[in-house]
């Protein structure tokens, strides 16, 4: 098995944040420093990241309901909430994949799968995100053929796939929204160039995922091939 690998299978990173250790000299093979991500691994050998001794772990998968004020960082000492403080023991070796910012709500996959993880964020799968959003002032339709053609934003262009107007009344918007990508805080920084901000935004599914009657705070645990079906169908 390749040495990046490993890592991610072991649960604690990524796979791209395994390449990132291991390039920056925290990755030991039997007590020596290993810059290479596809060194081969033989049964026998032992790894180490920054000291610790690490093993391959039994996957879990949880869906979680991010509720709106909870940091999705793991360690962050002057956060007020983060969603650890949602999870009972024996689940200490998960991370989030992807992000909501704190103000957002709504679904988050918890795993500590590196290789779900790199498949979600890479761009060749196009998984798509559905959010709720409520938006400061009246969308028009022409500010929503500006989301789908797309703008530019400190470089990035980000644009959605598709967008429905759900309702107004006399100050807000109400829309769904669907996007592929997942830039930084994508759709708040799109709709406040279109002079609409957001005031609350809500992710409801990813791909055949849905975040359906779970309320915040809670998660439920799916088996690999059960969130493998929901996510990828066409590539299984």
């Amino acid at each position: 098995m390749r040495l990046s690998l490993y890592i991610s299978k072991s649960g604690i990173a990524s796979r791209r944040k395994a390449d990132a250790l291991i390039k920056e000299g925290k990755v030991k093979v039997n007590g020596e420093v290993v810059r290479q991500p596809f060194f081969r691994l033989d049964s026998q050998d032992e790894v180490s990241v920054d000291g610790r001794t690490i093993s391959l772990k039994k996957h879990v998968y949880l869906v979680f309901n991010k509720p709106e004020g909870v940091t999705t960082t793991l360690k962050d000492r002057f956060a007020e909430s983060k969603i650890t403080d949602f999870l009972p023991e024996g689940f200490e070796g998960v991370f989030p994949v992807g992000r909501l910012d704190k103000r957002s709500s709504g679904l988050l996959i918890l795993t500590n799968d590196g290789d779900l993880c790199f498949n979600l964020t890479h761009p060749k799968f196009s998984i798509e995100k559905e959010y709720l959003l409520e938006l400061k002032g009246l969308l028009s339709e022409t500010a929503c053929r500006k989301a789908l053609r797309g703008v530019l934003d400190e470089g990035d262009l980000l644009k959605v796939k598709k967008i429905r107007i759900l309702k107004k009344d006399q100050y807000d918007t109400f829309c769904r929204v669907v996007v592929c990508e997942g830039k930084k805080r994508h759709l708040r920084r799109l709709f406040k160039s279109l002079e609409f901000p957001v005031r609350n935004l809500q992710r409801v599914r990813l791909a055949g995922l849905l975040l359906g009657d779970l309320k915040p705070g809670q998660y439920r645990i799916l088996s690999k091939d059960r969130i493998s079906k929901l996510l990828f169908p066409k590539h299984i």
